[in-house]
């Protein structure tokens, strides 16, 4: 049946691409569609469930995150009908057994190891925003889904636009079934972006298109920092020429897309404060964006939503403000805010009634909230450890929200000036269109549990080198094998032989590994090192950044190129050689100041060793693949290479099992699995699912969370879930009595014995368990009000209701595993005493959208 005749209503022309891979389905192949934002990626999956559902099979959609699933489970519904859609997340299960489900993509994973049997009759499944995969802490789970899903399942799966969407695409067809890549650069709104400017002393601002032509438009250099010649210079070298440049302020921004008809607008502000501030701000210059009429509208719609809401809620959640803000047409949207709230202004904004949305940069993972304008305040975000410039992947997702397919001839993009980014750093962001995807996949202790329990252990270390990551790998161990036969070929030249033993079949010790990690964990931005030996390649450290413990560098060699290494890509613990100066402010990802640290690193090149000419070290150095020599080709110099280059591909070849190993080794000595079998504490682990999933087992089977009343092991599992947020030094912890303090303390110690494990067997160390929160839990299930709880923590409502939602959620688990019935008991209770209130609250349609009244919660 033609594609103009089946499948959603649609009132739009299909593009080229939509009409490709909607071929590729009624051809029975999976496919992966990669687009811009906007562009209708969502019509292909839309289309496939349209065929299963004629052909009798049911469809399942995943998503990235709850919040996502909610939107969907709404849109599917306004077309299939509510009795045809179902919804499985950890907080709902309704209808789960529709002709379409939507569902997280973890909700999916678990019902793949422990309930294949659900998946009888399933035809299909859609895998909403994939590049998630590349995500550190969750990504893993989208390539368990990937490579356990039955072949006969079609998957179509959406991405944003990425690079290298064919080699995805092989993947899937290598270890599931065949599978074609569909890409589509152009977005379906024409784009502008541009640089605003303003003038000191004056409310004039310059308003700058980035590029011209797809170049660079030369007129913007003229913004960038003027100091005399001495730009990236120090300070105390001289007096900078005094700047008439200024960032615009919030309010002339939002006013002059106003004049010029660019409103509904997003700013983005990677700061949960800086969001709220805007609206402040705004607010008290007198911003007014909304006519009676709408205003009218929005405070009958916000009633409706927030009904339920008690008067002290509404106070302890500061409701008044809020919808004072919202009356103005403006509002901010990150994840300190409680869900009903930011799930109101999202329909808000759909609907056309706010004009301005403040948000940070989470609204930007496939929420449908399209604009007219996007405004980017600052190019730079704090990651939790420092400030790292956007990547094209991140400059593109945030402009994709900038214009409305079927309302806008243009979409736009603004961003905000800076004395701290020079013109060719930003319009570098908007010329790109770079966006890798790179796999996060890893080994995990539940994951392990899984495999061991259906699969034998040839058949499980199997399915790890299926993974995308050892695929990419696969791909980067070509170029190595390829280089390594040229040192061969080298090495014949000069008369030597490979040096054996001292490369392929050794690997870095634990300890070695710790050496190193300690000496690079000491480096700062601006020292200088070898990263090959005595006399090899020169650089500087740009930036270090910490991740579950392991440390990774980001250096520049002498030719402009930047490096990542990690502990592995050291023999030895570098020595610091010297250090050069640093511009001032220091922007490690800018390229003007990396081009000032080149020269000097060329200058102290050159001097070290004058008989080089700098040609041939650019020559040698692309040759080498940015691993240069710089000491001639003797023999022993080359065989030295060549093992290393084979101790990186047994390294490489090897890592993912060579991991999955150390994990079968660490829950082998910890008597979880017994001769390729699980024991009772190996069942216990098969059912928890959770990041800190192996400390939270082992606090259960040491009895830590065993004869507590509700509210105490509430306040106990928090410990599980809170992360302190900010460098602010924690306020002690506050326990209900010496018992809970006892358990508290148990728990903090099963923790760091698991860490101690870990390091043991060189792997990456679980994060630390925080009692921060257990004070807000206990009094949340002894049945105190938000106003009291929120009052004496440093919680905003957001990040409250998502910890009580993961409290509840791993309580759910613990009365199936625990295998004490009290405690099974006194868990049930405790997530019935949580699950109340703001807590419990849902986004109820008032216009006859509304969740079953049936609708239980999922365990």
């Amino acid at each position: 049946m033609s594609t103009a005749t089946f499948g959603p209503p649609r009132n739009f022309e299909l593009d080229d691409f939509q009409i490709v891979a909607t071929e590729h389905v009624e051809a029975g192949r999976s496919v992966v569609v990669a687009a811009p934002t906007g562009s209708g990626k969502t019509y292909v999956a839309e289309y496939a469930i349209a065929r299963a559902k004629a052909a009798g099979k049911r469809s399942i959609y995943t998503t990235p995150i709850k919040a996502l699933s909610n939107q969907k489970f709404r849109d599917l519904r306004s077309w299939l009908g509510m009795d045809n859609v179902g919804l499985l997340t950890g907080d709902n299960s309704i209808n789960g057994e529709s002709a379409a489900v939507v569902m997280t993509t973890e909700v999916l994973r678990n019902m793949l190891y422990s309930e294949p049997e659900r998946l009888d009759g399933t035809g299909l499944v859609v895998m909403d925003e994939v590049h998630y995969l590349q995500n550190t802490f969750r990504g893993p789970v989208w390539e368990e889904v990937i490579i356990n899903l039955p072949s006969h399942i079609r998957i179509v799966a959406l991405s944003a636009t990425v690079s290298n969407a064919e080699e995805l695409s092989a993947w899937i067809s290598e270890v599931h079934a065949p599978c074609v890549a569909v890409t589509e650069s152009t977005r379906p709104v024409r784009l502008e972006s541009s640089l605003v400017v303003g003038e000191k002393g004056s409310s004039r601002q310059h308003i700058v298109p980035l590029l011209r032509k797809g170049r660079p438009n030369p007129e913007g250099r003229r913004f960038d920092v003027a100091d005399d010649g001495r730009r990236g210079r120090d300070r105390r070298r001289g007096p900078r020429t005094k700047q008439p440049y200024r960032t615009p302020r919030r309010s002339e921004i939002i006013e002059e897309l106003d004049r010029r008809g660019l409103l509904p607008a997003i700013s983005f502000i990677f700061s949960r404060a800086g969001c709220e501030d805007a609206v402040g701000q705004l607010r008290s210059a007198g911003v007014h964006l909304t006519d009676p009429d709408t205003e009218a509208s929005i405070v009958e719609y916000v009633e409706q939503r927030t009904a339920h809401l008690s008067d002290a809620d509404r106070r302890a959640l500061q409701y008044s403000t809020w919808l004072r803000g919202l009356r103005s047409g403006l509002a901010a949207h990150h994840a300190g805010i409680v869900p009903l709230f930011k799930e109101t202004v999202e329909e808000l904004f759909t609907r056309g009634w706010l004009k301005a949305v403040f948000a940070t940069e989470t609204l930007a993972l496939g929420i449908n909230m399209p604009a007219r304008t996007v405004v980017i305040e600052k190019l730079t975000k704090f990651t939790g450890e420092h400030h790292e410039l956007l990547t094209p992947g991140d400059y593109t997702q945030l402009t994709g929200r900038a214009g409305r397919r079927g309302i806008d001839d243009q979409g736009h993009a603004f961003v905000l000036w800076t004395p701290f980014t020079g013109f060719d750093d930003v319009s570098a962001l908007a010329r790109s269109n770079s966006f890798e995807l790179k796999s996060a996949f890893r080994p995990t202790y539940n994951m392990t549990c899984h495999l061991v329990n259906g699969y034998t252990r040839k058949q499980a270390e199997e399915l790890i080198t299926k993974s995308f990551g050892q695929f990419q790998t696969n791909a980067a161990v070509g170029e190595l094998e390829a280089r390594r036969e040229r040192l061969v070929n080298e090495l014949a030249k000069a008369g030597g032989s490979p040096a054996h033993g001292g490369g392929a079949d050794r690997a870095l010790e634990p300890e070695r590994l710790r050496e190193i990690s300690d000496a690079i964990g000491r480096l700062k931005p601006g020292d200088v090192l070898n990263i090959d030996g005595p006399e090899g390649q020169r650089v500087a450290v740009l930036s270090s950044t910490w991740r579950r413990k392991v440390v990774r560098l980001r250096v520049v060699d002498a030719f402009g190129q930047v490096h990542e290494l990690d502990p592995e890509a050291f023999e030895a613990a570098p020595a610091k050689l010297g250090e050069v100066r640093l511009p001032e402010p220091f922007n490690p990802n800018s390229r003007s100041h990396q081009h000032d640290i080149v020269a000097q690193l060329g200058a102290s090149t050159r001097r070290s060793k004058s008989k080089k000419s700098k040609r041939a070290q650019r020559e040698r150095a692309q040759a080498n693949q940015s691993s240069a020599r710089f000491a001639g080709t003797a023999a022993n110099e080359l065989s030295r290479d060549l093992a290393r280059v084979e101790a990186r591909i047994a390294e490489r070849k090897g890592r993912l099992n060579g991991r999955f190993r150390s994990v079968v080794g660490l829950l082998s000595e910890l008597k979880y699995i017994e001769n390729w079998a699980l024991t009772d504490r190996g069942s216990m682990l098969l059912g928890t699912f959770h990041e800190l999933d192996l400390v939270i087992v082992e606090s259960l089977r040491a009895g830590h969370l065993d004869g507590h009343d509700p509210a105490t092991l509430a306040g106990l599992v928090s410990l599980f879930v809170y992360e302190q947020r900010g460098s602010d030094e924690p306020n002690e912890p506050w326990f209900s009595n010496a018992e809970a303090e006892a358990a508290a303390n148990g728990i903090l110690a099963s923790s760091r014995e698991v860490q101690r494990f870990e390091s043991r067997y060189g792997l990456p160390e679980s994060r630390d368990v925080d009692a921060g929160l257990f004070a807000a839990t206990y009094g949340w299930a002894s049945g105190g009000g938000l106003g009291d709880i929120l009052g004496t923590e440093s919680l905003t409502g957001g990040d409250f209701v998502r910890s009580m939602r993961q409290v509840i959620d791993i309580l759910a688990q613990l009365a199936i595993v625990s295998n004490d019935v009290d405690t099974s008991r006194s868990a049930r209770q405790a997530r019935g005493k949580i699950e109340r209130g703001i807590v419990d609250a849902h986004f109820d349609d008032p216009e006859g959208q509304d969740a079953p009244e049936n609708a239980e919660s999922d365990a």
